[in-house]
């Protein structure tokens, strides 16, 4: 019944989508088939008045140069009826000397012999001329120049030359170039009379290079000091479909997205991001809710669409919208956003508003979860006995409990040998199979008002059976255009809910022994897998109803307008508001295995009763609102660019969330938590918010020299309520300079080379991923104590009046290349981050134990190289290799005397006989990912004891953490990818790999379990064959102690080197000769595999809360 609701909704949801495409698909195909069907009766009329018959009947608008008008007075007869626009054109201009081209719903008239009349010489006006070329320097003939307001038109010749005669303007006028296949530029010209040259650049539609999206303004690329990268939405789509992050993390390695070893492909959380190593600490509170409020100290700034964003946004959000990432690295590139860019900033800029034709899109895709769990190698039911037998598990000195070991050890052995062996790391799991939908509708006119309308369904089911994710979203982004004013509106609506799988924890199946059953004879779940021992079976809490959701509502409204003052200067006015709301429930009936101790534990029924069953509720809230206005001036006077711009912006966001925690409930069946019978023991609603106001002044300067010279300079200056009133206002800077030798007498001559350009840039920029109240003291309120009718209260944390803003001052030395096919570019920099934040102790006389102060200095430093060669670009097809590599250093400079106190504390934690795992020390010298350990000089044959190296060089078995080194460095030295794209025929295939290396990792495996390993559950096969015995053996692990837990240790900190193939990807184009009987425009297939595999130098389980998985997505793209 289930499975048939499911099946129904799923059918609900695709006839919805029928509903959306086939009737809009249907109108296109309409419109157009009427319009593409003219009468035309001429007599003795002239060609003009044809022209103006057409236009009436059709949305076909006609475009020439005033210079033909008198062969448009040419008179003729005709009579046709209901044919095509091309039949009427081609009799209509019969003989006339003239030609035509159809573009979208434009007619463009030219020719190339043109008497023009002695008049139309002498009038006065404005001679614009120049020559257009390709993104190859090229000349490109056939470009469309036109004035739209005007309807004057003109096409570029052979040479790629062209002059337009425009009559006296009254007001600055829009002159456009188009060419099919390329993205269409805009030059506003208002001069009234004379002769102006303009020379234009066209590139490709989709190749983003010739400008920097700053979120800001663009930038023009050749004249750009800054490091970037931008990505273009089809290299995206190359390498996946399904999420934006996962596409950036294969194709560009300066953005480090690590692997998640522990919640490895859970659709419901989210990744790591940071950008050229590690600057801040990281967060020491922990915070039990789900709301992802808080981002996190390293991560990158995220602009959406001149806005502040999320990374739970850029996860949730459809990748179809997306026009093109630009990831803003050195200072040069992001002192824009200076008071919040220290750790980078990725641009996000969704699809623009272009062209006149009405057009509906669909994107259809179904994807398919594998699990992986190769990086698991567990014992069998039989080893599982053998391991459990030599460890003497069934040994007693008791003679009757020694009988009884057997007769259990026998009875399982019996069962293993009849077949028993139950595999439970497949038991949660599944093939997860999702799919995705999205329609966009693009509608209006460019010239005035013009829309495109959005709506996506995804939903991603995860390999743990229950795991899903679900997202609906929706956007209208609207533009009107009248004279020099630009408005422009995009709202977003996304609505989400999440599911963690209810089979739990998928560690605890790793646990579970394989000589237990998980069903009986019948198939039913057991509740127990071994009665006697009391020993719940994970998959009995699926059945009784356990439940884990989360849920947010969040909208987004950015609001754009622009006023073209003059050809020179332009205004920007821009204001963006968003609020989101979220929920989450985790619902523990009463049999969960969670209180299967309470049960034989508690000493009455009552307490049982209280006990039993628990109800996790959260509510959050966060709003924004965010405006800023700028002014910008752009002039060349001959040799002479110089652009400039001021602005200043204001912002405030805040967010609240609640957490409550109840228990006690009768049954198994809930409704709500308030049928639960108190808050659960010991613990209280608990809660966080935070609330920030800014307010920014920017000034930026750009001049360029003969396209050979140029510089650049931003000033910010931030006031955040993040700091104390003594510090909130900082001075971020940036000053840049470049040299585009291509462009110098002594290189133009070399005709290989495009582009050769060296830049250099320095710089200040700022961090603000904290919480609120660190600079002031907060109070909370004594529970149950009352003074008079008001609550006492204490103050919650050391205010820190003082505290001032983290800030990083980075050095950027590159050089770009272009030339025979290869581009390349190369970075070298350096970056100091400075007055970082963090805890330092204080005496606890002080009532506290810590607070938040600004120490120390920390240095990354490192290359980042990439390179794209085109093997080979012909009219069929083409095929291109790429590659990057990223090297990073971190150092600490100056900050351990500062950490004295924490240093000595994770020492402590050490030798704590209950940890195991790496502690987080600072030392100057040393990387803040510097993974600690004791040497190990490894196990003693005789005796299967550790032996240990102290710092003086003897040999011990006494572990002190006196003796901690370095040990290895956990952040990798280099990482970079490599792969290929190809095309031929509409057929094309990318294979893109990811590589890192020169790190090292503390083998947790080896640890918990192995050597630490409870043999009252499953273990690594490795237990097996190489723990120690007896005298005389050598061996990697030591003797089985129970009672003694292996430390921190040298042994287990080994090398990590790893390649993966991210993503293979293939598509077919399919030809106008089969999609065009569709009525259709465009029509491709493709498909998609991720994470296809990994090999790796350290064998470690991946994916521990929640396993790995390889995915396959098959999609559908049609344009109607």
């Amino acid at each position: 019944m289930k499975n048939s609701v499911k099946n129904y909704t799923h059918v609900r949801k695709f006839v919805a989508i029928l509903f959306i495409v086939f009737p809009c698909s249907f109108f296109v195909f309409f419109s157009n088939a009427q319009e593409s069907v003219i009468s035309l009766k001429l007599e003795n009329q002239s060609i003009r008045s044809g022209f103006d018959a057409i236009e009436k009947q059709s949305k076909y608008i006609f475009f020439y140069d005033d210079a033909l008008r008198p062969l448009l007075t040419k008179r003729v007869t005709l009579s046709i009826s209901s044919a095509s626009i091309q039949a009427v054109m081609n009799r209509l201009l019969d003989s006339s000397g003239l030609t035509y081209r159809i573009v979208d719903k434009q007619i463009l008239i030219s020719t190339t012999n043109v008497n023009i009349s002695p008049q139309e010489e002498k009038k006065k006006g404005i001679t614009v001329t120049g020559k257009v070329t390709d993104e190859n320097g090229l000349p490109l003939p056939g470009v469309n120049v036109y004035v739209l307001s005007l309807q004057r038109i003109t096409t570029t010749n052979m040479e790629g030359e062209y002059s337009l005669l425009i009559t006296p303007p009254a007001e600055p006028v829009l002159l456009q170039f188009s060419f099919v296949g390329m993205k269409t530029v805009e030059i506003l010209i208002g001069e009234k009379e004379g002769t102006l040259v303009k020379n234009v650049q066209l590139f490709p539609d989709g190749q983003l290079e010739e400008v920097v999206v700053t979120g800001i303004f663009d930038r023009k690329a050749e004249s750009f000091s800054g490091a970037s990268t931008t990505i273009s939405s089809k290299d995206l789509m190359r390498v996946g479909n399904q999420n934006l992050i996962e596409s950036l993390k294969a194709l560009d390695p300066t953005l480090y997205v690590p692997d998640n070893f522990t919640m490895g492909s859970d659709p419901n959380s989210l990744p790591t991001l940071s950008m050229r190593g590690t600057s801040s600490f990281p967060l020491t509170e922990t915070s039990t809710l789900k709301s992802n409020y808080q981002n996190q100290p390293n991560q990158p700034l995220i602009i959406l669409d001149g806005f502040e964003s999320s990374i739970e946004y850029m996860v949730d959000m459809d990748m179809n919208r997306v026009e093109s990432v630009t990831i803003l690295k050195d200072a040069s590139a992001k002192a824009l956003y200076g008071s919040k860019a220290a750790n980078g900033v990725i641009v996000i800029e969704t699809k623009r508003l272009s062209g006149n034709e009405q057009r509906v899109s669909y994107n259809g895709s179904a994807s398919f979860e594998l699990p992986d769990l190769t990086s698991y190698d567990l014992t069998n039911a039989l080893e599982k006995l053998e391991v459990e037998m030599a460890e003497g598990v069934y040994y007693s000195n008791d003679p009757e409990t020694q009988v009884e070991y057997m007769r259990l050890y026998n009875s399982r052995k019996k069962q293993a040998l009849e077949g028993l062996n139950t595999y439970w790391l497949s038991k949660p799991l599944r093939a997860g199979v999702g799919q995705k939908h999205n329609v966009s509708v693009e509608l209006g006119d460019s010239r005035s008002l013009r829309a495109i309308l959005d709506v996506t369904s995804n939903q991603v089911n995860g390999v743990m059976k229950g795991s899903q994710r679900r997202n609906i979203s929706g956007s209208a982004n609207v533009s009107y255009r009248t004279n020099n004013f630009l408005f422009k509106n995009i709202l977003s609506i996304i609505s989400n809910k999440g599911e963690d799988s209810p089979y739990g924890n998928f560690s605890t199946y790793a646990r579970m022994n394989p000589y237990l059953k998980a069903t009986d004879a019948q198939g039913n779940v057991l509740r127990w897998a071994d009665i006697e021992e009391k020993i719940p079976n994970p998959m009995y809490d699926a059945t009784i109803g356990t439940s884990f959701t989360s849920s947010y509502l969040q909208f987004i409204n950015n609001f754009y307008s622009e006023w073209r003052i003059t050809p020179d200067w332009k205004a920007t006015l821009r204001v963006g508001v968003s609020g989101k709301r979220n929920d989450s429930d985790s619902f523990f009936p009463v049999l969960h295995s969670l209180f299967a101790s309470v049960s034989t534990t508690s000493s009455s029924e009552d307490e049982r009763l209280l006990r039993r069953g628990r109800y996790l509720m959260e509510n959050g809230k966060s709003n924004s609102v965010s405006g800023d206005l700028n002014i910008n001036y752009n002039k060349t006077f001959g040799k002479h660019s110089l652009f400039t711009n001021a602005g200043a912006s204001v912002s405030e966001s805040q967010y609240r969330a609640y957490l409550h925690v109840a228990e006690g409930f009768m049954n198994n069946q809930v409704a709500d938590i308030t049928f639960a019978r108190q808050y659960a023991e010991g613990v209280t609603p608990v809660g966080e918010s935070s609330i920030n106001r800014q307010a920014t002044f920017l000034l930026v300067g750009q001049y360029d020299y003969d396209s050979r010279y140029f510089a650049d300079a931003t000033i910010q200056e931030s006031a955040s309520s993040l700091y104390g009133a003594n510090n909130r206002w900082a001075n971020n800077w940036s000053f840049g300079l470049g040299w585009n030798m291509h462009n110098e007498s002594f290189v133009k001559n070399l005709q290989f080379i495009d582009l050769l350009k060296l830049r250099a840039s320095i710089g200040m920029t700022g961090n603000q991923n904290f919480n609120t109240n660190e600079a002031i003291g907060t109070y909370k309120y004594y529970t149950g104590v009352v003074y008079g009718l008001f609550p006492g209260a204490y103050i919650n944390n050391m205010p820190n009046p003082k505290l001032k803003w983290e800030q990083k001052k980075d050095r950027n030395m590159g050089v770009d290349v272009r030339m025979a096919g290869l581009s390349l570019s190369l970075d070298y920099y350096v970056s100091n981050t400075e007055n970082m934040l963090t805890n330092v102790t204080i005496p606890t006389s002080t009532g506290f134990a810590m607070v938040k102060d600004n120490l120390g200095l920390v240095q990354n430093r490192g290359i980042e190289a990439k390179a794209n060669y085109a093997v080979w670009r012909g009219n069929r097809g083409f095929v291109n290799v790429f590659g990057s590599f990223v090297h990073d250093k971190n150092e600490i400079i100056s900050l351990s005397e500062s950490m004295r106190e924490h240093n000595e504390r994770m020492k402590s934690l050490a030798e704590d006989v209950g940890n195991s795992a790496p502690v987080l020390i600072y030392e100057d010298g040393y990387s803040m990912n510097t993974i600690w350990a004791v040497p190990s000089a490894g196990i003693d044959p005789n005796t299967g004891r550790e032996v240990y190296i102290k710092k003086d060089g003897s040999y011990t078995y006494r572990y002190d953490a006196a003796d901690l080194v370095a040990a290895g460095n956990s952040h990798p030295k280099y990482r970079g990818n490599a792969g290929f794209t190809a095309e031929y025929n509409g057929i094309g295939v990318s294979t893109t790999l990811t590589f890192l290396g020169g790190s090292q990792m503390y083998n947790y495996t080896l640890v918990d379990r192995v050597e630490n390993a409870d043999i009252g559950y499953n273990v690594d096969r490795r237990v097996l064959l190489g723990r120690w015995q007896r005298p005389g053996q050598v061996t990697q692990f030591k003797k089985f102690n129970a009672k003694e837990t292996t430390l921190l240790t040298t042994r287990f900190v080994q090398d990590r080197n790893e390649l993966n193939i991210s993503s293979i990807s293939a598509y077919y184009e399919f030809p106008a000769s089969t999609y065009e009987k569709l009525h259709m425009k465009r029509l491709r297939l493709s498909v998609y595999m991720n994470n296809v595999a990994t090999f790796s130098s350290i064998k470690v389980e991946r994916g521990l809360t929640y396993p790995f998985a390889r995915t396959l997505s098959v999609q559908l793209t049609g344009t109607f």
